[in-house]
């Protein structure tokens, strides 16, 4: 093999080596003078554990893949997999304010170590996830699933090992060369750089999942484990009444059940439990008691971090690890590879970190066949002044077969409206607060599960920030301004025909908030209808992420998406759609439309298609764009003036939005209470005064 291999480099011309051999290590000089603070550490390139050959019969149809020369040539791919896992350099000489790129030299050819530089704000990335982890629990005092979870997280950073690629029959029982078996060592993988210190990456400046998010401001501040105190029996009743008079809390004879938290304080008064739908006290205890389908669920954690899929023993298609889907050629490798998190929505962390620091789980299991007509209402409740600290909110929600069942869940701040006084605990600032939620969805066949997410936590930006200093500086001076929030939803669809309705709307007054929703498509016929709304005002910096991922043949999916960007904020949407090379016959449809309401604003909208199989229908698009000019002059000739026709434009481009969103808690707006009436007051602080600077239909300002 070597001698062929140095025949064909001899025969070779010269300008077709360099893309043939392995690339050139860069020696750091130590001398280098840097404007920035540099952290160095040596670390070790982990060899992914290879997996056994395979033997292949004479009769077989698979063929082993050809892999690249350099790679069969190299004897050292750990040195490949370090090289690789340098960040990627900045587009300014000096690397950008975190430091120049990082840079690699390779020390100890045998053992592939290496010096690595790490710029100063990852390791601040680092410690603020620290601070959040503490005090870090005794394993003895948690339950089995909590252990499992923090011992993944806490464990030395290595690559997660590629489970071995194996080979299965079609669905049409036809051979199927998807899965072949090329030995895990030759696929060469980098650790992400977001594994540092941890096993699973957390967040960085420079990863994709959070380049256009505000890292600095959520680092700025520690958020060790809040324990807020209960609010008492008189301010309760007071902010009972209060939330009801904006249909916050939907009334009891109306719902199923309500489970009501107040800084994730489970407050008995004002709930309502059922047989399906309960509050679970996060003791170790009450864990490791959970049944079994649920204990299972709760492990999970999103990204990949979970490598297998929750299908049924009685399944007929191949039970495929996440990791390796599609094959040698279309795989995404392990999560904590740098491969897989270019990709992910960066939420696996979060998610551990809410495992292991969870104080209450709200739990709706519905048995099978169970048709649950009215509603359950989640309502998180938190007040305005901060806890000076984290929160880590659960849900848990089970649908059996064919069981039917809808869920509203609601994120709010208490600014009471009707006390003579505000009560000390909303008034006061106690510091701000991290809310890190996490809800898992899970579908059985035939089930159908209607589900509203409305974030509406830290209550409304200052108006017209982009032009009246004085309200640029009452923005800056909000509370909520330096208030986090994280909500991540993660849904699977694990039994055939199961549908899911969803909306998820994001209006609330956080001075960073993001909202990831991801869906697996795991069996067939399965169907998810996605509406999303994204609102963004005065000084926030919110993203909004979904992940669509299609597994098995003939299911459909369709995601509407509006974001709406005003003030002087920063809005992201990423919406991903992955088929898989087993999903054929997917029809997949994502349309994103982005209003720019003034030349402050701004926002990426960034659709993205994978599509590994090649029988399917697939659409994307996605617009940016401010309101109609024509739309516009045909409200004004009929005598309404700018500003209110302005209003009545973005109302109607909300309203869009909203069609998978609860009947009952949207309202209709004209009677003061509802969703609906909230979004409305919400748009008047958005809506634009005076015309437009640029001209002309359709354009962003």
């Amino acid at each position: 093999m070597r001698l062929l291999l140095a025949l064909t480099l001899l025969v070779l011309p010269g300008p077709v080596l360099p893309f043939l051999l392995p690339p050139t290590p860069r020696v750091v000089n130590p001398s280098r003078s840097s404007p920035n603070p540099i952290a160095t550490a040596r670390i070790g390139s982990p060899a992914l554990a290879p997996s056994p050959p395979r033997s292949l019969s004479p009769s077989s149809p698979l063929r082993p893949r050809r892999l690249p020369l350099h790679l069969l040539s190299t004897p050292n791919t750990q040195f490949d997999e370090v090289e690789n896992s340098r960040p990627a350099a900045s587009n300014t000489p000096d690397g950008g304010p975190d430091g120049p790129a990082a840079e690699v030299v390779q020390l100890d050819a045998p053992t592939g170590e290496a010096v690595l530089e790490t710029p100063a704000v990852d390791l601040r990335c680092d410690a603020w996830f620290s601070a959040a982890l503490s005090p870090r629990p005794d394993a003895s005092a948690l339950s089995s699933a909590q252990a499992e979870v923090l011992g993944l997280l806490t464990g030395p950073p290595t690559l997660h090992p590629l489970p071995p690629l194996v080979d299965f029959k079609g669905d049409d029982g036809g051979a199927s060369d998807l899965y072949v078996g090329v030995p895990s060592r030759l696929v060469p993988f980098a650790l992400a750089s977001g594994c540092l210190s941890y096993n699973v990456p957390v967040l960085r400046k420079r990863a994709e999942a959070w380049r256009h998010f505000d890292v600095d401001g959520v680092i700025r501040h520690e958020f060790p484990k809040a324990e807020p105190a209960p609010l008492p029996a008189a301010e309760l009743a007071l902010m009972e009444a209060d939330l009801l008079s904006q249909n916050l809390l939907q009334p009891l004879d109306s719902l199923s059940a309500r489970l009501v938290y107040v800084d994730d304080h489970f407050v008995p008064e004002l709930s309502k439990t059922s047989e399906h739908c309960y509050n679970l006290p996060a003791t170790k205890e009450a864990l490791d008691s959970l049944p079994p389908h649920l204990d299972a669920q709760f492990r999970r954690l999103p990204d990949g971090a979970t490598d297998t899929f929750p299908y049924l023993q009685s399944t007929t298609r191949p039970v495929v690890p996440l990791s390796v889907l599609s094959g040698v050629d279309h795989m995404v490798g392990p999560f904590n590879s740098q491969a897989a998190t270019n990709t992910a929505q960066g939420t696996a962390f979060l998610a551990a970190l809410n495992t292991v620091k969870v104080g209450n789980v709200a739990v709706l299991d519905v048995g099978q066949g169970a048709l649950v007509e009215k509603p359950h209402q989640i309502v998180r409740v938190y007040t305005t002044g901060g806890v000076g600290g984290g929160l880590h909110p659960r849900t848990l929600a089970h649908l059996a077969e064919g069981a039917e069942a809808g869920l509203v869940q609601v994120l709010a701040s208490y600014t009471p409206s009707s006390a003579p006084a505000p009560p000390a605990a909303a008034a006061t600032p106690v510091g701000p607060t991290l809310y890190n939620g996490y809800t898992q969805l899970q579908l059985g066949p035939n089930a159908t599960l209607s589900y509203s997410l409305s974030e509406e936590a830290g209550g409304k930006t200052r108006p017209h920030v982009e032009e009246d200093e004085e309200e640029r500086a009452k923005e800056g001076e909000r509370p909520a301004m330096e208030h986090t929030l994280f909500e991540t939803v993660d849904a699977q669809l694990y039994g055939e025909s199961a549908t899911l309705q969803a909306s998820m709307i994001s209006s609330g007054g956080c001075g960073r908030n993001r909202v990831c929703f991801s869906a697996a498509l795991m069996e067939n016929g399965c169907h998810v209808d996605l509406s999303g709304l994204l609102m963004s005002g005065g000084g926030q910096k919110a993203d909004m992420r979904t992940n669509i991922h299609h597994i098995s043949a003939g299911c459909t999916s369709k995601q509407a998406q509006r974001n709406l960007i005003g003030g002087r904020s920063t809005s992201t949407f990423k919406g991903r759609i992955r088929v898989e090379q087993s999903a054929q016959q997917t029809d997949s449809q994502q349309l994103a439309r982005s209003l720019l309401l003034n030349n402050y604003a701004r926002v990426w909208c960034i659709p993205s298609l994978e599509i590994i199989a090649d029988d399917v229908q697939c659409t994307h698009g996605a617009t940016i764009s401010d309101l109609s000019e024509e739309e516009l002059f045909y409200l004004r000739s009929r005598g309404i003036d700018r500003e209110t026709a302005r209003g009545m434009q973005l109302l109607a481009f909300v309203n869009d939005a909203t069609k998978n969103t609860d009947r009952e808690f949207m309202g209709n707006g004209d009677e003061g209470t509802g969703l609906k009436f909230r979004l409305t007051e919400k748009l008047k602080g958005l809506t634009p005064r005076g015309d437009r600077e640029v001209k002309g239909e359709y354009q962003s300002a």
